[in-house]
C-alpha cells in the first residue's frame, strides 16, 4: 500500500514538474493576433453580447457601440479592460465587467505565387520551413520556373532572394529557411534560358535549359522518340560567336547502344535539338490510304466522285 502510494506522489511530481518547466518555455499570457476570432459579453448587459468578432490585419476590432478599438498585441485581459475604461468613459455605463474569451486562434497563413503547381494561400503550423511551403504548392514546375532567381518577401517587406536550384539540386538546407506568418513566395516564370525540342519526339516544345544539360536529358524530358525518329540523325542547331547559325549532328544509336558519351553534347541556352523522321516508307499511312480507296472504290462513291 505504502509504495503504491509512493508511485503515485512520484508520477505526480514528474506532471508537475513537465508543467512546470513548460511555463518557463512560454512567453506570458497568449496576445491577440491578425485573424483570431473573440467574443465579447458584458456582465448584466446581454444585448452588448457579441462573437464572431475578426481582429482585421490592421489589428483592430469594431464593437458596437464603441466603434473601431486597437486589439492586436493585447491579451484578452487587457482588451476587456480597455474596453470597460471605454464605455464607462462614454457614458454608457457606470460600471462594467467585461470578458474576451477567444473563439478561434489565428491560423499562420503562407502565399506561394509564379511559377508552382498550386499556386494559392495556405495553412502551416509553428515549424514549418521553406520546403513545407512549397510542398503545400504542389513544388515548382521545374520546365518553367527561374528557380534561382525567387524571393521570399515578410510581412514588414522585407525581400529574402532564394536560390531554389541549389535548395533542390545540390541539397543546400541553410537556404530552407523558418516561415513567418504572411510571407510571400515567389517563383518566377524563366524567360531567357530556354531550349527547343522538335521533330520526331513525342512532347515537342521548349524546355528550360540549365547547366551541365545534355542531348540525352533534353530527348528524356521530350518523352523520347516517336515510331518514325531517326535517333542516328539527331541534330542540335545554334547559333555560333559570329550570329551564324551551325548544325551539329548526333548520333543517338551510339549513345545508347555503343556507349559513346562524345555524342551527349552538353546544350547551350537558345539551342534546338531536333530529331529527324526516317527515310524508311510509313507503310502503315500507305495501307491506311489504299484501305480507304477500296472502301470508297466498293461502295460506289469514287466512282461517282470520279463521273465527269
Amino acid at each position: 500500500m505504502g509504495g503504491s502510494c509512493m508511485r503515485w506522489f512520484l508520477i505526480g511530481m514528474s506532471m508537475a514538474l513537465v508543467c512546470w518547466l513548460h511555463a518557463q518555455r512560454t512567453e506570458g499570457p497568449y496576445r491577440l493576433q491578425a485573424d483570431d476570432v473573440i467574443t465579447i459579453s458584458v456582465d448584466g448587459f446581454p444585448e452588448l453580447f457579441q462573437r464572431g468578432i475578426v481582429v482585421r490585419r490592421d489589428g483592430t476590432i469594431s464593437f458596437s457601440p464603441i466603434g473601431t478599438l486597437q486589439a492586436q498585441g493585447l491579451t484578452p485581459d487587457e482588451l476587456a479592460d480597455r474596453i470597460a475604461r471605454e464605455l464607462v468613459r462614454m457614458q454608457y455605463l457606470t460600471r462594467a465587467r467585461v470578458v474576451v474569451n477567444i473563439e478561434q486562434y489565428h491560423r499562420p497563413r503562407v502565399s506561394v505565387l509564379g511559377f508552382v503547381n498550386r499556386p494559392g494561400v495556405y495553412e502551416f503550423k509553428d515549424g514549418d520551413r521553406l520546403l513545407d511551403a512549397l510542398s503545400y504548392a504542389g513544388g515548382p514546375v521545374v520546365e518553367r520556373a527561374r528557380m534561382e532567381d525567387s524571393w521570399l518577401q515578410r510581412i514588414d517587406g522585407t525581400k529574402i532572394p532564394l536560390n531554389l536550384r541549389r535548395l533542390y539540386e545540390e541539397g543546400d538546407l541553410s537556404l530552407n529557411i523558418p516561415l513567418q506568418d504572411g510571407d510571400t513566395i515567389f517563383i518566377p516564370e524563366e524567360t531567357q534560358n530556354r531550349y527547343f525540342v522538335g521533330g520526331q519526339v513525342k512532347r515537342p516544345g521548349l524546355y528550360t535549359w540549365r547547366p551541365r544539360l545534355t542531348v540525352l536529358d533534353a530527348l528524356s524530358q521530350a518523352s523520347w522518340e516517336t515510331e518514325r525518329a531517326a535517333l542516328s540523325r539527331t541534330y542540335v542547331i545554334r547559333k555560333n560567336s559570329e550570329g551564324k547559325e551551325e548544325q551539329i549532328q548526333v548520333d543517338m544509336i551510339k549513345l545508347l547502344h555503343k556507349g559513346d558519351m562524345s555524342q551527349n553534347i552538353e546544350l547551350q541556352p537558345g539551342d534546338v535539338v531536333y530529331v529527324a523522321e526516317t527515310r524508311t516508307p510509313n507503310y502503315d499511312q500507305a495501307y491506311r490510304a489504299l484501305s480507304i480507296l477500296w472502301l470508297l472504290r466498293n461502295l460506289g462513291i469514287a466512282r461517282s466522285l470520279w463521273r465527269p
